[in-house]
């Protein structure tokens, strides 16, 4: 880097903070990533930036290693931290990232639960704690995008995922077995919905890219099927009091200590059960477009059409086959 280092290192975090901004990412993984790409750079802190190549990349993980001895998980994270930068900030064409990658991906593979783990796993769990864990791995959604979802989001058959800004980006399965504890759920929120709103509070957060009447805010179906607390909105201090969803530090927690009381060894996530979603459909013989279309892996594309192209309709939900097991 030329004449400031620590400067050139500064602007290109914030540009990549910039680029991430479009993607759809949890708060703590966008976090993550930036912290990676920073000690990248840091590492090559003497090397220009327009001459980095893949052996610089193999070196910071190697680094990494023999420092830091990182979980497999961690390695990954951190390598596509580092990929990211350099294809989208930097815009250098590597060649051999790929093979680091399919090489990560062999030493580490996603951690995947059985059915009868899952199963011992949602047995550790009631109410909405239950209701959350089954949508995570019943409907193949990320974490973030279960606690954010609405009960405007909620279909007799589907559930619609949207981005941070209310848009819609793809449907998937809204699994048999979860629509009665659903309905139950719904009802019991309602009732404190009304009940709030006699007591002049009921507001949920609304997506930021929304325009809307302030009345919206305490409209039924814009009310979070996972409420969190009550919180003033973001840059107005003197502004309504509002309910957020449930922090997703709370909902990885749920995950979490029911993995650990079910017995089950080894790092278990959201994305464990998002992982095992994609897996268990694949094994019954759905295809890979459909799995990942349900999954909306194929990140920034909208959908026009349904998630599945399979001419019998959509797949059974692997939550709807776990009384097999």
């Amino acid at each position: 880097m030329d004449g400031s280092p620590s400067m050139d290192s500064s602007s290109l975090i914030s540009r990549m903070q910039a680029r991430l901004d479009g993607e759809e990412m949890s708060e703590n993984v966008r976090k993550a990533w930036l912290y990676w790409a920073r000690q990248f750079l840091e590492f090559n802190l003497n090397r220009p930036v327009d001459a980095l190549s893949e052996p610089d990349v193999e070196a910071f993980l190697a680094a990494l290693d023999q420092r830091r001895q990182l979980s497999a998980g961690a390695r990954r994270q951190a390598f596509k931290a580092v990929r990211f930068l350099l294809d989208h900030v930097l815009v250098l064409s590597l060649d051999g990232l790929d093979a680091i990658a399919e090489r990560l991906q062999r030493e580490s593979g996603p951690l995947l639960l059985t059915p009868s783990q899952v199963q011992q796993l949602l047995g550790c769990l009631t109410g909405s704690d239950w209701l959350l864990a089954s949508l995570v791995y019943g409907s193949g959604l990320r974490l973030m995008e279960c606690v954010r979802l609405r009960i405007r989001d909620l279909e007799p058959d589907r559930i619609l995922v949207r981005d941070t800004n209310g848009r819609l980006l793809r449907e998937t399965l809204l699994p048999a077995r979860v629509r009665d504890p659903i309905r139950a759920h719904q009802e019991e929120l309602k009732l404190r919905h009304i009940r709030e709103l006699a007591e002049g509070y009921g507001g949920a957060q609304l997506p930021a890219g929304l325009r809307a009447a302030p009345a919206t805010a305490r409209s039924w179906m814009w009310q979070f099927l996972f409420p969190g607390p009550y919180m003033g909105e973001p840059g107005r201090p003197d502004g309504p009091v509002l309910r957020c969803h449930l922090p997703e530090p709370e909902g990885r927690q749920i995950i979490e200590s029911a993995a650990r009381q079910a017995g089950i060894g080894g790092s278990v996530s959201a994305a464990t059960l998002r992982n095992s979603f994609a897996a268990h459909l694949l094994k019954r013989g759905v295809a890979v477009g459909d799995v990942e279309r349900l999954l909306g892996i194929r990140s920034g594309k909208r959908i026009s059409q349904p998630s599945y192209q399979s001419p019998s309709g959509p797949p059974l939900s692997p939550v709807d086959t776990l009384a097999a097991h």
